[in-house]
Protein backbone atom coordinates (compact mmCIF):
# COMPACT_ATOMS: atom_id res chain seq x y z
CA UNK A 1 0.00 0.00 0.00
CA UNK A 2 1.32 3.51 -1.09
CA UNK A 3 0.11 6.49 1.09
CA UNK A 4 -0.75 9.70 -1.50
CA UNK A 5 0.40 12.79 0.58
CA UNK A 6 0.12 15.23 -2.35
CA UNK A 7 -3.31 16.17 -3.23
CA UNK A 8 -1.31 17.68 -7.09
CA UNK A 9 -0.20 13.60 -7.14
CA UNK A 10 -0.20 12.49 -10.97
CA UNK A 11 -2.36 9.46 -10.51
CA UNK A 12 -4.56 11.12 -7.91
CA UNK A 13 -5.28 13.75 -10.32
CA UNK A 14 -5.88 10.96 -12.91
CA UNK A 15 -8.55 9.75 -10.78
CA UNK A 16 -10.31 13.25 -10.28
CA UNK A 17 -10.65 13.18 -14.08
CA UNK A 18 -12.44 10.14 -14.25
CA UNK A 19 -14.66 10.97 -11.34
CA UNK A 20 -15.50 14.39 -12.89
CA UNK A 21 -15.17 13.67 -16.92
CA UNK A 22 -16.77 11.97 -19.40
CA UNK A 23 -14.05 12.63 -21.83
CA UNK A 24 -11.83 11.47 -19.20
CA UNK A 25 -13.80 7.97 -18.92
CA UNK A 26 -13.77 7.78 -22.71
CA UNK A 27 -10.20 8.26 -23.24
CA UNK A 28 -8.62 5.93 -20.69
CA UNK A 29 -11.87 3.29 -21.31
CA UNK A 30 -12.00 3.29 -17.89
CA UNK A 31 -14.75 4.48 -14.62
CA UNK A 32 -14.24 4.62 -10.77
CA UNK A 33 -16.43 2.12 -8.72
CA UNK A 34 -17.16 3.15 -4.84
CA UNK A 35 -17.74 0.42 -2.08
CA UNK A 36 -15.94 -3.06 -1.30
CA UNK A 37 -18.92 -5.34 -2.48
CA UNK A 38 -19.25 -3.87 -6.12
CA UNK A 39 -15.38 -4.65 -6.37
CA UNK A 40 -15.06 -8.01 -4.76
CA UNK A 41 -17.27 -8.86 -7.86
CA UNK A 42 -14.36 -7.83 -10.24
CA UNK A 43 -11.64 -10.05 -8.41
CA UNK A 44 -13.47 -12.97 -7.80
CA UNK A 45 -14.38 -14.74 -10.76
CA UNK A 46 -17.96 -13.86 -10.39
CA UNK A 47 -18.25 -10.41 -12.62
CA UNK A 48 -17.70 -10.76 -16.67
CA UNK A 49 -14.21 -10.30 -17.74
CA UNK A 50 -14.57 -7.05 -19.69
CA UNK A 51 -14.58 -5.27 -16.66
CA UNK A 52 -11.07 -5.52 -15.13
CA UNK A 53 -9.95 -3.60 -11.20
CA UNK A 54 -6.81 -1.84 -12.26
CA UNK A 55 -6.21 -0.26 -8.69
CA UNK A 56 -7.68 0.57 -5.09
CA UNK A 57 -8.22 3.87 -3.21
CA UNK A 58 -8.65 3.47 0.05
CA UNK A 59 -9.12 6.00 2.82
CA UNK A 60 -6.31 6.17 5.64
CA UNK A 61 -9.05 5.84 8.35
CA UNK A 62 -10.17 2.49 7.02
CA UNK A 63 -7.04 1.13 5.10
CA UNK A 64 -8.30 -2.78 6.22
CA UNK A 65 -11.06 -2.17 3.55
CA UNK A 66 -8.15 -2.67 0.50
CA UNK A 67 -6.85 -5.91 2.37
CA UNK A 68 -8.10 -8.48 0.15
CA UNK A 69 -7.03 -6.72 -3.39
CA UNK A 70 -4.15 -7.53 -5.42
CA UNK A 71 -3.90 -4.67 -6.95
CA UNK A 72 -1.79 -2.11 -6.50
CA UNK A 73 -3.20 0.31 -3.64
CA UNK A 74 -3.09 3.34 -2.60
CA UNK A 75 -3.96 5.53 0.68
CA UNK A 76 -5.29 9.18 1.22
CA UNK A 77 -6.50 11.05 3.86
CA UNK A 78 -10.26 10.81 4.10
CA UNK A 79 -10.88 14.32 3.30
CA UNK A 80 -8.89 13.80 -0.10
CA UNK A 81 -12.12 10.26 -0.23
CA UNK A 82 -14.58 12.58 0.27
CA UNK A 83 -13.41 14.80 -2.37
CA UNK A 84 -13.06 11.78 -4.66
CA UNK A 85 -16.15 10.15 -3.37
CA UNK A 86 -19.68 11.04 -5.27
CA UNK A 87 -21.39 9.92 -2.82
CA UNK A 88 -22.57 12.47 0.33
CA UNK A 89 -20.82 10.12 2.81
CA UNK A 90 -17.69 8.28 1.14
CA UNK A 91 -17.27 4.50 1.68
CA UNK A 92 -13.75 5.32 2.09
CA UNK A 93 -12.60 2.86 -0.69
CA UNK A 94 -13.02 3.18 -4.79
CA UNK A 95 -11.58 1.46 -7.35
CA UNK A 96 -10.24 2.57 -11.27
CA UNK A 97 -12.34 0.13 -13.20
CA UNK A 98 -10.70 -0.39 -17.04
CA UNK A 99 -13.93 -1.52 -19.57
CA UNK A 100 -13.26 -3.69 -22.71
CA UNK A 101 -16.51 -3.48 -24.83
CA UNK A 102 -17.51 -6.90 -25.71
CA UNK A 103 -18.48 -7.31 -29.46
CA UNK A 104 -22.41 -7.29 -29.50
CA UNK A 105 -23.73 -11.04 -30.12
CA UNK A 106 -28.00 -11.77 -29.94
CA UNK A 107 -28.50 -15.03 -28.66
CA UNK A 108 -30.44 -16.36 -32.20
CA UNK A 109 -32.77 -18.85 -30.11
CA UNK A 110 -33.82 -17.14 -26.90
CA UNK A 111 -32.84 -14.20 -24.89
CA UNK A 112 -34.42 -10.90 -22.90
CA UNK A 113 -33.10 -7.75 -23.86
CA UNK A 114 -33.99 -4.20 -22.14
CA UNK A 115 -33.43 -1.10 -24.60
CA UNK A 116 -33.18 2.47 -23.19
CA UNK A 117 -34.63 5.21 -25.63
CA UNK A 118 -32.84 8.15 -25.08
CA UNK A 119 -32.89 7.86 -21.35
CA UNK A 120 -31.05 11.02 -19.67
CA UNK A 121 -31.44 10.24 -15.54
CA UNK A 122 -28.18 8.44 -14.36
CA UNK A 123 -30.31 7.13 -11.15
CA UNK A 124 -33.47 5.77 -13.87
CA UNK A 125 -30.22 3.93 -15.61
CA UNK A 126 -28.24 2.40 -12.92
CA UNK A 127 -31.57 0.80 -11.68
CA UNK A 128 -32.71 -0.56 -14.62
CA UNK A 129 -29.29 -1.85 -14.93
CA UNK A 130 -29.57 -3.57 -11.77
CA UNK A 131 -33.11 -4.48 -12.42
CA UNK A 132 -31.76 -6.17 -15.80
CA UNK A 133 -29.49 -8.17 -13.72
CA UNK A 134 -32.03 -9.35 -11.28
CA UNK A 135 -34.10 -10.61 -13.20
CA UNK A 136 -32.04 -12.51 -15.53
CA UNK A 137 -31.88 -10.67 -18.41
CA UNK A 138 -28.97 -11.05 -21.53
CA UNK A 139 -28.44 -7.36 -21.90
CA UNK A 140 -28.94 -3.77 -22.20
CA UNK A 141 -29.05 -1.86 -25.66
CA UNK A 142 -28.39 2.08 -25.02
CA UNK A 143 -30.14 3.81 -28.31
CA UNK A 144 -30.30 7.24 -29.12
CA UNK A 145 -29.48 10.13 -26.75
CA UNK A 146 -28.61 8.37 -23.80
CA UNK A 147 -26.74 9.47 -20.24
CA UNK A 148 -23.69 7.30 -19.98
CA UNK A 149 -23.22 4.17 -18.17
CA UNK A 150 -19.90 5.01 -16.46
CA UNK A 151 -21.52 8.58 -15.08
CA UNK A 152 -20.75 7.99 -11.66
CA UNK A 153 -24.05 8.48 -10.34
CA UNK A 154 -25.56 5.67 -12.75
CA UNK A 155 -22.49 3.38 -11.73
CA UNK A 156 -23.67 3.92 -8.46
CA UNK A 157 -27.07 3.47 -8.86
CA UNK A 158 -26.53 0.09 -9.91
CA UNK A 159 -25.41 -0.82 -6.83
CA UNK A 160 -22.58 -2.98 -7.69
CA UNK A 161 -24.37 -5.09 -10.51
CA UNK A 162 -22.66 -3.51 -13.17
CA UNK A 163 -19.35 -5.90 -13.33
CA UNK A 164 -22.45 -8.22 -14.42
CA UNK A 165 -24.33 -6.40 -17.19
CA UNK A 166 -23.77 -6.53 -20.66
CA UNK A 167 -24.15 -2.95 -21.76
CA UNK A 168 -23.88 -1.72 -25.70
CA UNK A 169 -24.24 1.73 -27.18
CA UNK A 170 -26.38 0.62 -30.81
CA UNK A 171 -27.73 2.91 -33.36
CA UNK A 172 -30.45 1.89 -35.98
CA UNK A 173 -29.32 -0.89 -37.18
CA UNK A 174 -29.75 -2.64 -33.76
CA UNK A 175 -33.88 -3.28 -34.85
CA UNK A 176 -32.59 -4.58 -38.55
CA UNK A 177 -30.51 -7.70 -35.91
CA UNK A 178 -33.38 -8.00 -33.91
CA UNK A 179 -36.05 -8.47 -36.72
CA UNK A 180 -33.37 -11.08 -38.56
CA UNK A 181 -33.37 -13.13 -35.06
CA UNK A 182 -36.98 -12.79 -34.67
CA UNK A 183 -37.10 -10.52 -31.64
CA UNK A 184 -40.41 -9.11 -30.28
CA UNK A 185 -39.93 -5.13 -29.85
CA UNK A 186 -41.81 -4.31 -26.95
CA UNK A 187 -42.72 -1.04 -26.53
CA UNK A 188 -43.77 0.37 -23.24
CA UNK A 189 -46.55 3.11 -23.38
CA UNK A 190 -49.38 4.52 -20.91
CA UNK A 191 -52.15 3.63 -22.53
CA UNK A 192 -53.18 1.19 -25.47
CA UNK A 193 -50.85 -1.27 -24.56
CA UNK A 194 -51.80 -5.01 -23.79
CA UNK A 195 -52.03 -5.55 -20.44
CA UNK A 196 -48.75 -6.36 -18.20
CA UNK A 197 -51.50 -8.55 -16.27
CA UNK A 198 -52.13 -11.12 -18.75
CA UNK A 199 -49.41 -10.60 -20.80
CA UNK A 200 -47.68 -14.27 -21.96
CA UNK A 201 -44.34 -13.37 -23.99
CA UNK A 202 -42.47 -15.66 -26.14
CA UNK A 203 -38.98 -16.79 -25.70
CA UNK A 204 -37.20 -13.59 -27.82
CA UNK A 205 -37.91 -10.51 -26.02
CA UNK A 206 -36.73 -7.05 -26.32
CA UNK A 207 -38.23 -4.26 -23.53
CA UNK A 208 -38.00 -0.89 -24.55
CA UNK A 209 -38.04 1.79 -21.66
CA UNK A 210 -37.95 5.43 -23.33
CA UNK A 211 -37.37 9.19 -21.75
CA UNK A 212 -38.58 10.29 -18.64
CA UNK A 213 -40.48 13.44 -20.37
CA UNK A 214 -41.67 12.04 -23.68
CA UNK A 215 -41.42 8.20 -22.96
CA UNK A 216 -40.50 5.80 -26.06
CA UNK A 217 -39.70 8.02 -29.32
CA UNK A 218 -42.45 7.90 -32.11
CA UNK A 219 -39.74 6.18 -34.33
CA UNK A 220 -38.84 3.06 -32.12
CA UNK A 221 -42.98 2.90 -31.15
CA UNK A 222 -43.44 2.58 -35.08
CA UNK A 223 -40.58 -0.65 -35.36
CA UNK A 224 -42.18 -2.05 -32.25
CA UNK A 225 -43.76 -5.57 -32.79
CA UNK A 226 -45.80 -5.26 -29.47
CA UNK A 227 -47.17 -2.20 -27.34
CA UNK A 228 -47.48 -2.73 -23.27
CA UNK A 229 -48.87 -1.20 -20.49
CA UNK A 230 -49.00 -1.44 -17.08
CA UNK A 231 -52.42 -1.09 -15.28
CA UNK A 232 -52.98 1.83 -12.90
CA UNK A 233 -55.39 3.60 -10.83
CA UNK A 234 -56.83 6.78 -12.13
CA UNK A 235 -55.09 8.79 -9.34
CA UNK A 236 -51.67 8.14 -11.24
CA UNK A 237 -50.77 9.37 -14.48
CA UNK A 238 -47.62 7.37 -15.14
CA UNK A 239 -44.72 5.72 -13.27
CA UNK A 240 -40.87 6.83 -12.86
CA UNK A 241 -39.27 5.01 -15.83
CA UNK A 242 -37.03 2.70 -14.10
CA UNK A 243 -39.92 1.56 -11.52
CA UNK A 244 -42.08 0.99 -14.90
CA UNK A 245 -39.21 -0.73 -16.77
CA UNK A 246 -38.42 -2.86 -13.69
CA UNK A 247 -42.30 -4.07 -12.90
CA UNK A 248 -41.86 -5.10 -16.68
CA UNK A 249 -38.63 -7.38 -16.76
CA UNK A 250 -40.13 -9.48 -13.34
CA UNK A 251 -42.89 -9.96 -15.50
CA UNK A 252 -40.85 -11.36 -18.64
CA UNK A 253 -38.22 -12.65 -16.93
CA UNK A 254 -40.25 -14.31 -14.37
Amino acid sequence: MQTINSKDNPKLKAVRALVRSKKDRQAASAFVMEGVRSLNALVDGTGLASYKLKEVWVSLDSPELAKDFNVPVYAVAHDVMEQLSDCQTSQGILGVVEYTPEPLVINPKKGNYLLVDSLMDPGNLGTLIRSAVAFGFDGVFLHGDCVEVFNPKTVRATMGSLPFCRVWKTGDEIFQTLEKNGYDLISTVIFGGEDLRGTKFGPKNVLVIGSEAHGVSEAVQKLATRRLSIPMSGNVESLNAAVAGSICMFSIGG
